[in-house]
């Protein structure tokens, strides 16, 4: 547990991603895991998936949400938390892949954390368990660690 008595990376395994003048990009838990799969497999959705997605994970960094149209980072609305906390659950999509997180400080800089993935949309509608799950794993991570 961190410092907050939330969980940290030790706890659930992160990286950073990317890191630039805006922000940086944390992958957390299932996003991590699965950001790291997708990176590994051979068939041709899936290189480009991982390539485009990091490309987006670095253009984020450089200059925040400003730099997509709404088919590559969307805002998907606040959503509560087991917790009862509120989040606004932001979307990375490329491809079929997609990483579902919340925008705010950590570690002292903005930054985005992916918290949640769905590796193999079938269609354009979220699913409201995964965003669920990004909601209550952001009541799980520190603000500073």
């Amino acid at each position: 547990m961190g410092r907050s008595g939330s969980l940290d990376e030790a706890d659930i395994g992160s990286e950073c991603i990317a890191t630039g003048d805006h922000a940086c990009v944390w992958l957390f838990g299932e996003a991590l895991r699965e950001w790291n799969a997708v990176g590994r497999r051979n068939d041709e959705n899936s290189r480009r998936a991982a390539t485009r997605m990091r490309a987006y994970f670095e253009r984020f960094a450089a200059m925040g949400s400003r730099a997509f149209p709404e088919e590559h980072f969307k805002t998907l609305g606040r959503f509560r938390a087991a917790g009862g906390n509120e989040y606004l659950i932001l979307e990375f999509k490329a491809y079929q892949f997609r990483i579902y997180g919340i925008e705010r400080r950590y570690r002292g800089s903005r930054a985005f954390l992916g918290l949640a993935c769905d590796p193999a949309k079938q269609d354009n509608k979220a699913d409201r368990k995964i965003i669920k799950r990004a909601a209550n794993a952001a009541d799980n991570i520190g603000t500073e660690s």
